[in-house]
């Protein structure tokens, strides 16, 4: 090389090989060639004009000493500098996209039309050399570049190059409707704070530095089939780089194992969520960003039952890509990139107790395994339950969380998911305080039994194990028998918390939509471990019909959705009805227990009314003889009790049988009978009514 041209000792010796250095050398060649190229080659004339490239052309002649194709000498200065970055293997914005299939007078390009967000007085240049806007435009771009001093017209590859950055999401056009010449570029901002290596987190975009991503060796597999080393492998393997669908729960790990990945892999974690998809130009960029940050791209999103989700080709991505959603719908690539599909279940309960070891590490071992058995959470949820219960021992001045402060942690979580689809219930006492006869009872016992034993039963073979750990009961009976009451007893008989499903927020009139509710709410109740109850669920699991119109159609698809989630569903579910000869039969087979809950008979109507009574003192001959007259469910005698409370109260008495005789006789109104029990004469003061 003529020593003239070439840099006469090692280029930029002191300077750092950071991300930032990197783009202002380049920077620096770009402004040389604007120097050279607005006034003909004269760099003296292009100071004249604008006084202040003096500084930027006084720094770069101390690097590179003054003379003919200065921004030549300095290109290949940089391609020496460069060459050492390469040589360490470091990770530098500019460096990556040119891996990625970017060329030199791509980036240099690139560079030009983002000049005027490093030094808005770049923009008085390009404003007096178009007579135009202060951005560069494509013709204007076009004149400058397609002669390099060397003879060649390059205008084609200067037109390929724009229309290159713009396909890759690099630059975004304000005049799009405009002849191509005067189109107006602009380099997308996130690209910019990329090239500086400062990329900053919007509300669909983060990303995730090599070095704060977990290892592969301290990643938590939810079971121990789940071989880490071996998906790994998988990645690495193959002609093309598969497309990686990580399925689960939320906050269960899939984006920590997805992190584990990159790092084993070298990589960055670029993630996405599901609003990415909303303009083609974000998607674009967001494969860009990946390549420059040489990060790998997580795609955040879930698909509905039943729908399928494709997903285009990324520019200038020839990595993995990783897809975290949920357990249903389906993904194809439009790249036809091979598609690996893995499901991370709910820890079991030794995954559970290293999860609570790591975040409640002063906690004995007993108290760990007691944790890890009573609540079925996700990993991720483990940490955010651990981390509140610190916080709320913190507030009472304990110096380690209770019992009590896990369930209030535990409850917050489940009001932010729960809270818009369904209700939570008063979930206290204890399955003693149940009045039913002897099968409703041992039905009772029996499901209770299944619900503390569903894990280990679920391990226990092959053929069990295909059911899941799911429990799923049907109570069925009369209005005001004990379903609602039963369910709220046995969530407390487990130490869970009950919610009910309101149908009024989850039937929607829009097609899908009320399948979307429906398994929001129950991946919810699965993920949180709470026990979920549908109340009157004849609404929803009617027996299907023959299809005579659209309505048909849809209620019939509702109801094969709803049999199918019901028949995947790994929580604990009770249904009740007051009609279940109204349920379609298939609902029923799915059934793992059902309960028929009877009207009560003279003794236990006894039993109801003395437990709703409590304390309050009555004669005993008259309670005897109104449970043996009046054959009302436990609902009604709880209505009873409550009005004549209340009559007690208004009167300034204690409770009596006056009382419960006016209140009787209301109820009886109520349902347009009569009252079977004689009147009683009021005490003084009269009953109240």
């Amino acid at each position: 090389m003529n020593a003239f041209l070439a840099p006469s000792a090692i280029a930029f010796a002191e300077t750092p090989f950071t991300a930032p250095a990197h783009l202002k050398l380049a920077l620096y060649g770009v402004i040389a060639s604007i120097a050279e190229a607005c006034t003909d080659g004269d760099i003296d004339d292009a100071v004249q004009a604008y006084p202040f490239l003096a500084d930027y052309l006084e720094e770069i002649e101390r690097e590179i000493a003054a003379g003919p194709s200065l921004s030549n000498r300095w290109k290949a200065a940089l391609s020496e500098w460069e060459g050492r970055a390469e040589a360490q293997a470091l990770r530098l914005p500019l460096l990556a996209l040119r891996r990625a299939g970017l060329n030199p007078l791509d980036v240099e390009l690139l560079l030009a039309i983002g000049l005027i967000e490093e030094d808005p007085r770049f923009g008085l240049v390009f404003e007096q050399a178009q007579r135009r806007d202060n951005r560069p435009s494509f013709g204007l771009l076009m004149a400058w570049w397609r002669d390099r001093g060397d003879g060649d017209d390059r205008i084609d590859q200067v037109r390929k190059s724009l229309q290159s950055l713009i396909e890759h999401g690099l630059v975004q056009l304000s005049n799009p409707e405009a002849p191509r010449p005067d189109w107006t570029p602009s380099v997308t901002l996130a690209v910019w704070d990329g090239l500086r290596g400062e990329l900053s987190s919007t509300r669909w975009l983060r990303h995730v530095a090599h070095a704060q991503l977990p290892q592969l060796s301290d990643y938590i597999a939810p079971v121990a089939t789940l071989d880490g080393q071996a998906i790994l492998d998988a990645l690495r393997t193959g002609a093309s780089a598969p497309a990686l669908l990580i399925r689960g729960p939320i906050h269960n790990g899939r984006k920590t194992l997805a992190g584990a990945l990159a790092h084993a892999l070298g990589k960055d974690l670029l993630i996405a969520s599901e609003a990415v998809f909303e303009d083609e130009t974000r998607w674009r960029l967001f494969g860009t960003l990946a390549a420059m940050l040489d990060a790998l791209p997580v795609v955040e999103a879930d698909s509905s039952p039943g729908e399928t989700r494709r997903l285009a080709p990324l520019p200038l991505v020839d990595t993995p890509l990783f897809v975290v959603t949920g357990r249903h719908g389906a993904w194809a690539c439009e790249d036809r990139r091979p598609m690996l599909d893995i499901e991370l279940p709910l820890p079991g309960p030794a995954q559970r107790q290293r999860h609570w070891s790591c975040c409640l590490p002063e906690q004995s071992v007993e108290t760990l395994a007691d944790l890890s058995g009573r609540m079925r959470l996700s990993s991720g949820h483990v940490r955010q339950v651990a981390a509140a219960a610190n916080a709320f021992a913190r507030l009472a001045q304990r110096e380690r969380p209770q019992h009590d402060d896990l369930r209030r942690a535990c409850r917050s979580l489940q009001t932010a998911r729960l809270e818009t689809l369904a209700t939570r219930l008063q979930a206290a006492g204890s399955l003693d305080d149940l009045i039913v006869d002897d099968a409703t009872r041992e039905e009772i016992d029996a499901l209770a039994t299944r619900c503390r034993w569903r894990e280990p039963l679920a391990s226990g073979s092959a053929e069990v194990a295909m059911h899941g750990v799911g429990v799923r009961a049907l109570f069925a009976g009369a209005s005001g028998t004990g379903k609602t009451l039963a369910a709220r007893l046995l969530a407390a008989e487990l130490g869970k918390d009950v919610y009910r499903i309101d149908l009024s927020a989850t039937v929607n009139k829009y097609l899908g939509e009320t399948e979307k509710n429906l398994d929001h709410a129950l991946s919810a109740a699965e993920e949180l471990d709470v026990v979920l109850l549908l109340d009157e669920g004849d609404a929803l699991m009617a027996n299907r019909t023959e299809v005579g119109s659209s309505h048909d159609r849809y209620a019939n698809l509702e109801t094969n959705f709803l049999l199918q989630r019901i028949e995947s569903f790994e929580g604990i579910l009770v249904v009740t009805s007051n009609a279940a000869d109204r349920i379609d039969r298939a609902f029923a087979r799915r059934m793992d227990v059902v309960v028929n809950f009877r009207a009560p008979d003279a003794w236990r109507r006894y039993e109801i009314l003395r437990l709703h009574l409590g304390s309050d003192g009555c004669d005993e001959s008259w309670l005897q003889d109104a449970a043996s007259r009046c054959a009302l469910s436990g609902g009604q005698w709880r209505n009873v009790v409550m009005h004549a409370r209340l009559l007690a109260l208004q009167s300034g008495n204690a409770i009596a049988a006056v009382h419960l005789q006016a209140a009787l006789t209301r109820e009886y109104r109520k349902i347009g009978a009569n009252c079977p029990m004689r009147a009683l004469d009021p005490p003084r003061g009269g009953p109240g009514h």
